[in-house]
């Protein structure tokens, strides 16, 4: 049986977020993975995820982050919460209340989507040891191909804009997620028609990531078209993560004749490939600077990630958050 339990965490501004544990019972788990979901999605959705981490061992924690699902804010804070706040104050609270709480042995992550980025604007990220990016991407409209691309654009620069000034806010649950208050829609507008991430002073905070060495491994696929296409995929690990020693599976899915998953499906365990999950919590496990191969596995029902896996190379001297030059993609030594 899973024990699922409720806590509140306060930031250091004052927000309470809801978080909520998961463990397996009778274990008192010494490792812990933190969930970080994508935008507007509240943290049930990966309840089945987390449950099943938590059978293999792990003590998982999710919550939401502020103006999210459980984390109300007040009337008069709703204006000023921003995304810059999701990573600054409320990733950097929950990563400090799980290592208060639980002095894990070892503290490890797994980003969704904006969850993968904002992990550059926690203060504390240094005590992960591992993480692992589920379709997290640099959301410029410009790494969008073909008329998506102008779709990005329209939403970015004429959508964001105009629910803005008409609602106060920007409605999202055409698409099954939480609306946006104003601060953190224009973060996500600046942030998506801007090629680095810009405060509303102008300043860029893009060389922040390069502060990130804990070990990666980034997943992406070829269906998700619309909201992480394989090129800003690319550019988040070669342009941005550049000091950490990163793996990338990237799945076409027609070439291995598998169902697709697009943005979401790989945490879905009606879509996701028997024994993938396996390889993801057993590298969190093992995952150092100096090892990053994945553990090879028999066959199932989908060709093994370790089969997929290319380390990724950066250019000599590249900076965070500037692009240009060869991206390289080498196999990792094989075990």
């Amino acid at each position: 049986m899973i024990w699922r339990e409720h806590h509140t965490v306060s930031t250091r501004d004052g927000v309470s977020l809801a978080v909520t544990t998961y463990q397996e019972e009778g274990r008192a788990p010494r490792e812990a993975l933190l969930l970080l979901c994508a935008t507007g999605v509240r943290q049930e959705r990966y309840e089945p995820f987390a449950r099943w981490l938590a059978r293999d061992g792990w003590r998982v924690i999710t919550f939401d982050y502020r103006g999210i699902g459980r984390s109300v804010l007040p009337e008069e804070a709703r204006h000023t919460a921003s995304m810059r706040d999701w990573g600054e104050q409320d990733l950097t609270a929950v990563i400090q209340w799980a290592h208060d709480v639980f002095s894990p042995e070892r503290l490890v992550a797994v980003g969704h989507s904006i969850g993968g980025q904002l992990l550059a604007f926690s203060e504390n990220h240094h005590r992960l040891g591992a993480v692992v990016l589920v379709a997290a991407q640099r959301g410029w409209w410009r790494h969008w191909r073909g008329w998506r691309r102008y779709g990005v654009l329209l939403f970015f620069g004429l959508y964001i804009p105009l629910c803005l000034k008409l609602f106060g806010r920007v409605p999202l649950s055409f698409v099954g997620l939480d609306d946006l208050a104003r601060g953190m829609a224009e973060d996500y507008s600046r942030w998506g028609l801007a090629e680095h991430y810009l405060w509303p002073s102008g300043e860029s905070q893009s060389a922040r990531f390069s502060e990130c060495t804990f070990p990666l491994l980034a997943l992406s696929f070829e269906d998700d078209t619309c909201y992480a296409p394989k090129r800003a995929v690319q550019v988040l690990l070669h342009d941005y993560y550049v000091s950490a020693p990163a793996l990338w599976c990237h799945v076409e899915h027609t070439r291995l004749k598998l169902r697709g998953l697009g943005h979401s499906g790989f945490f879905d365990p009606g879509r996701c490939p028997q024994g993938w999950w396996e390889e993801i919590s057993a590298w969190l496990r093992t995952a150092s600077a100096s090892s990053l191969t994945l553990a090879q596995r028999a066959a199932a029902n989908a060709p093994a990630l370790a089969s997929l896996a290319r380390s990724v190379e950066r250019t000599p001297g590249r900076r965070a958050g500037v692009g240009g030059g060869d991206h390289k993609e080498h196999l990792p030594p094989q075990p």
